[in-house]
């Protein structure tokens, strides 16, 4: 019965390496090897989905009111479908991830050129990637995965966005050359595992969310065809009926409404790091009809955690939802700018980051004076234009209004070499010439490249749901209403008036926010009615289940039976997560007490990818206590 399930758990995984592998030369006569994989996930866990049940039961009983859930870390991911068939038939999402590992020897050579022949399947290829040299399974302990920013997006790609040329070229190059990083027990690490938020591989769009929910758009068109009943509503017979067609297509589209917005609750960091442990158990042991028959039980062989973990922003985020909600977390934990601030209301959240963002904005313009003048009149502009018959149409089809260029302040949080210089050129293309006020082509192509909400919408719907820790708050568009409180506040934050030529402050930019008015039009892909309620029902959630559980993440990394020794880079001038949060979680008797923190201000929050070598060799000595930082 064992293997019968085993093998079904097989089929289900669905593991497929998508292209025959790439080698890339990496300095000191070494080559990387590169493989592209997919593999099919539970889009529900089976706990999570429990917890779900188990939360909606609890508000029914107290009459809507939502008291925060104690989170049950999870033994093992995968052990509801080893005792029985039921947990098969939950629908699966597609996970892309890219494994980098080190070709070594001629036995490595030999099964990279055995990957490529192109005459292998997708799930051929799997298979025999775990079939080299008569192993069945790669170690885990020797594996480090790698969480990204966002949410919504995909990992770097090896060579074009992530440097493998040396030892110094990258944090991953860092981790697999040279020798000088290794688990805890001293071994090197020989795999690195990219894995892609899930809602990339198997991409949430506009266009994906009218295929499997096409009555969530079913009132965005006004042509007379729907008003008349040639796309829905036939059955009504008389055009007299309008009404009642009017009903139908409400009725439809509030259902489909609400099953979208429970769909894309199924996209934080509590599926996202249930979806690395799935991984890990598919890559450890990808035949387990061998590993279930020795292990005797459903709970299966002895715990086999990743030896390492590194968060990178919101991925770091993931990994203090790791820590809470899975029993056996990676052994080593890394955070670069990415200790989230839980405990702290969502509106002092963006109350903070509105001053952040100011002070950012100052600096800028301390960079670049001449550009005080140049933003003000670009908003002008474009005010000029707001409301009006001729609005500034972007090539993608959205619109350019003075709120959609000041979010160009979303990337002022990199190093000011970088991030200052590339905002500068994007301002200094913005007239045709010096005396006009007609905006460039050129200049309209760039902000579309710029801003890529439309090709990453999950990034626009669930970001303020980060910080929603199932508390039974909703999120309420947090990010506008601190706005609004600032400008009542302080005019300074008002571009309406700093734009004027007369007004002594400079226009402040936007830093990492979304708005309701994101989905009015500014953006084509977030626009039109279908996006815009989902956008709104999203705001108003209010039983989102938690992502972290101090208790456990406490003794996760605090005390004799820790499981996990944990190091953070945290940036005293980080505009995307607030320091002072961060500093109270690591504090004495925080849930983060037991991470080491290494506290600069030579980096900004892109010091991974600015210096990921460096910064990562330190936080692996730290970890290990190698290094007395802090001392």
């Amino acid at each position: 019965m064992k293997r019968l399930l085993a093998d079904r758990m097989k089929r289900y995984r669905n593991h497929r390496i998508i292209n025959p592998p790439a080698a890339h030369p990496c300095g000191d006569s070494n080559r990387m090897m590169v493989t592209e994989h997919k593999i099919a996930i539970p889009l529900t866990h089976p706990d999570l989905k429990a917890a779900i049940m188990e939360q909606k039961a609890q508000n029914q009983s107290s009459g809507g009111s939502n008291n925060k859930q104690r989170i049950v870390p999870v033994e093992r991911i995968d052990a509801a479908f080893f005792s029985g068939n039921e947990a098969f038939d939950e629908p699966t999402i597609d996970v892309y991830f890219t494994i980098i590992e080190l070709l070594s020897n001629k036995q490595d050579e030999e099964h990279f050129h055995a990957l490529c022949d192109t005459n292998l399947s997708p799930s051929q290829r799997a298979d025999l990637y775990f079939q080299k040299g008569g192993d069945s399974a790669i170690d885990p302990s020797r594996t480090m995965i790698y969480l990204q920013g966002g949410p919504g997006f995909g990992c770097a790609l090896p060579v074009s966005g992530l440097s493998l040329a040396s030892s110094s070229s990258s944090w991953a190059a860092s981790v697999l050359i040279g020798g000088k990083n290794s688990n805890v027990d001293g071994k090197s690490f020989e795999r690195i595992l990219l894995m892609d938020q899930r809602g990339k591989s198997s991409p949430i769009s506009k266009q994906q969310l009218a295929k499997k929910f096409p009555d969530l758009f079913i009132l965005d068109s006004t042509d007379d065809s729907n008003k008349k009943g040639n796309v829905v509503g036939e059955e009504f017979g008389s055009e007299d009926n309008t009404d009642a067609r009017m009903m139908l297509l409400q009725a439809r589209q509030s259902k489909a409404l609400s099953e979208a917005t429970e769909y894309l609750s199924l996209f934080r960091a509590d599926s996202i790091v249930r979806d690395a442990e799935w991984i890990r158990e598919a890559v450890c042991n990808p035949f387990p009809s061998v590993e279930e028959e020795e292990g005797g039980s459903n709970t299966g062989p002895k715990a086999r955690p990743y030896g390492a973990a590194l968060g990178q922003s919101f991925g770091g985020f993931c990994l203090m939802t790791y820590l809470s909600s899975i029993a056996h977390p990676p052994e080593i934990m890394l955070y670069t700018g990415g200790i989230a601030p839980m405990n702290t209301p969502i509106k002092e959240v963006y109350d903070r980051l509105w001053l952040r963002v100011r002070e950012r904005s100052w600096k800028y313009y301390e960079q670049y004076p001449g550009d005080v003048a140049r933003v003000k009149k670009i908003v002008r502009t474009l005010l000029s234009h707001e409301n009006s018959v001729t609005p500034i149409k972007l090539p993608s089809g959205g619109i350019l209004t003075a709120r959609r260029f000041l979010q160009l302040g979303l990337a002022l949080g990199g190093s000011p070499g970088v991030s200052f210089n590339n905002l500068h050129g994007i301002i200094n293309s913005a007239f045709v010439d010096e005396d006009s006020d007609e905006l460039s082509n050129a200049f309209l192509k760039r902000i579309d490249y710029e801003q890529s909400f439309d090709d990453a919408p999950l990034y626009f719907l669930l970001h303020e749901s980060i910080y929603a820790d199932g508390d039974g708050v909703a999120t309420q568009w947090a990010a506008y209403r601190s706005y609004e409180s600032h400008v009542q506040s302080n005019a300074e934050f008002d571009y309406r008036l700093t734009s004027n030529e007369d007004n002594a402050n400079p226009t402040l930019f936007f830093g990492e926010m979304v708005f309701p008015f994101m989905a009015h039009g500014d953006f084509n892909e977030l626009s039109n009615y279908g996006m815009r309620m989902l956008s709104e029902a999203l705001a108003e959630k209010s039983d989102w289940l938690p992502l972290f559980d101090q208790g456990n993440m406490r003794s996760s990394l605090v005390g004799p039976k820790k499981k996990t020794r944990a190091a953070s880079a945290t940036y005293y001038d980080d505009m995307y997560v607030d320091f002072d949060c961060a500093m109270k979680l690591v504090q004495r008797g925080g849930p983060m007490e037991g991470a080491r923190v290494y506290v600069t201000n030579e980096y900004q929050h892109s010091g991974l990818r600015d210096d990921g070598a460096n910064i990562v060799t330190k936080l692996f000595a730290m970890a290990k206590n190698e290094i007395d930082v802090p001392s």
